[in-house]
């Protein structure tokens, strides 16, 4: 199998020699045009990469797959910094056959550039290992190594942190079920109050903000820890204000193509004013990498709900959850998509009437840049719940199904800031009226990072 090797390895004798033979090898696997590839290549070679990739980024749709073609397109888009662009081509040529070490150290290189440089010291590592490797380039390659070594470990410790504040309009405050008169089996008519038992819109205000901070002990082990505070208030009615913070610091392990993460977590949640419920927990997360352009995705965690006021402890809980999921790179990398589906158990602590809930369900997520300063994201996702106790108001045990759908933009204002609009749509179906609901939630949220 011919070896693809980065032009600007090789002499200029062998540079032509190895474009001769590549395109005679492959010209069968693709009608590309040779010219367009040559004038390409003279581009490359001239120091006018974007030219260059601009030319072939067009031809994209009708000539992705020839190696050659996808060589030039991803060596165009390393040299005029398009590293992700770069990462996605190359797993693409990588993907038919994994022998191209040239291709291979190319792809350090972009994530080198990405700042990936575990990613990018085992890329460099598996080129350095193949047999009768050219000097010239091994020398190459070995002065990326240590150069991704070196940047690892001048950053050992990272902080990320972000604050956001927007505003907007809930049409349904207390997620009621719109009904103004309930007859309960148990104990007759029932007539909800305003404004949080009956279906009433108000505008509201959010802030959200927070911080992350990772430590690398080593080039495996890492710590972290994070903190995370929310609010919301609504314009007329205080009653169905919201405060939360969350805190969590754990361990995390790199095993080369996986990362797991442990974390002990805690929070607390305040309604109206009033601290309602405390919580702690731990997690695992476990993520594989499959390939650039997909991971595969577990985890699993147990969280303790504590209800302050003496009228709530019945409704302490236990709650036992696990996730599946997987993760995938679309097309030329603008676009992802992740699935996941949901169990778990709840476990009520504080004898409430419903008694346990057991759960599972699944979720569907979309997020697509359609340009350098916009994207997207469209998510939807439904939960089936059984409650194993009999309602003490509706002589039975409920059965519902939560379901939901969100869509967003991302408008990139500047390095670091962005405004968000969203709208979301959420209904409840039960067999127990008095908690059926739907709403919708329109909002915009300016971030900065």
């Amino acid at each position: 199998m011919l070896r693809l090797i980065p032009l600007r390895y090789l002499t200029k004798t062998r540079a032509l020699v190895l474009c001769s033979l590549t395109l005679v090898a492959f010209g069968a696997f693709a009608a590309v045009d040779k010219a367009l590839l040559e004038q390409a290549q003279a581009l490359i070679k001239a120091g006018k990469a974007q030219e260059a990739y601009q030319m072939l980024e067009a031809k994209e749709d009708e000539h992705a797959g020839d190696l050659m073609f996808d060589y030039l397109l991803g060596t165009a888009a390393l040299e005029s910094g398009k590293p992700s662009k770069a990462t996605f081509v190359y797993e693409r040529m990588l993907a038919i056959d994994p022998s191209y070490i040239g291709v291979r150290a190319d792809m350090g290189r972009a994530y080198f550039a990405l700042g990936d440089y575990g990613r990018a010291k085992i890329e460099f590592e598996t080129v350095l290992g193949s047999q009768n490797l050219p000097s010239d380039l091994r020398t190459q390659v070995e002065q990326y190594s240590v150069a991704a070594d070196s940047r690892a470990q001048a950053k050992p410790t990272t902080m990320t942190s972000y604050l956001e504040v927007g505003f907007g309009q809930d049409n349904n405050i207390g997620s009621a079920s719109g009904l103004t008169v309930l007859n309960l089996p148990a104990t007759g008519v029932y007539r909800p109050t305003a404004p949080t038992g009956t279906k009433i819109p108000d505008e509201y205000s959010t802030l959200a903000l927070g911080a992350e901070i990772n430590h690398m002990l080593s080039e495996k082990w890492g710590l972290m820890g994070g903190l995370d505070y929310r609010s919301r208030d609504y314009a007329k009615y205080n009653e169905p204000n919201t405060w939360t913070w969350d805190a969590r610091a754990g361990v995390t392990y790199t095993g080369g193509a996986w990362l797991l993460r442990t974390m002990l977590t805690a929070g607390e949640y305040t309604y109206n004013s009033q601290r309602l419920r405390q919580t702690l927990g731990a997690t695992a997360d476990w993520r594989m990498a499959l390939t650039t352009s997909s991971q595969l995705l577990a985890s699993g965690s147990v969280l303790r709900a504590g209800y302050v006021p003496a009228a709530s402890k019945s409704q302490e809980s236990d709650t036992y959850t696990g996730t599946l999921g997987w993760m995938k790179v679309l097309g030329a990398g603008g676009t992802a998509l992740n699935l996941s589906a949901v169990f778990g158990q709840e476990n009520a602590t504080g004898a409430r009437d419903d008694g346990d809930r057991r759960f599972w369900g699944a979720r569907a997520l979309v997020q697509s840049s359609f340009t350098k300063d916009v994207g997207g994201y469209l998510t939807a996702g439904w939960t089936q719940s059984d409650f194993s106790g009999i309602n003490s108001s509706y002589l039975m045990a409920r059965h519902e199904i939560a379901s939901d759908v969100t869509a967003a933009l991302n408008l990139t204002l500047t390095k670091g800031v962005a405004l968000r609009p969203q709208i979301s749509y959420v209904k409840n179906h039960s067999n127990a009226a008095l908690y059926a609901y739907e709403k919708v939630d329109a909002s915009v949220n300016l971030r900065f990072d």
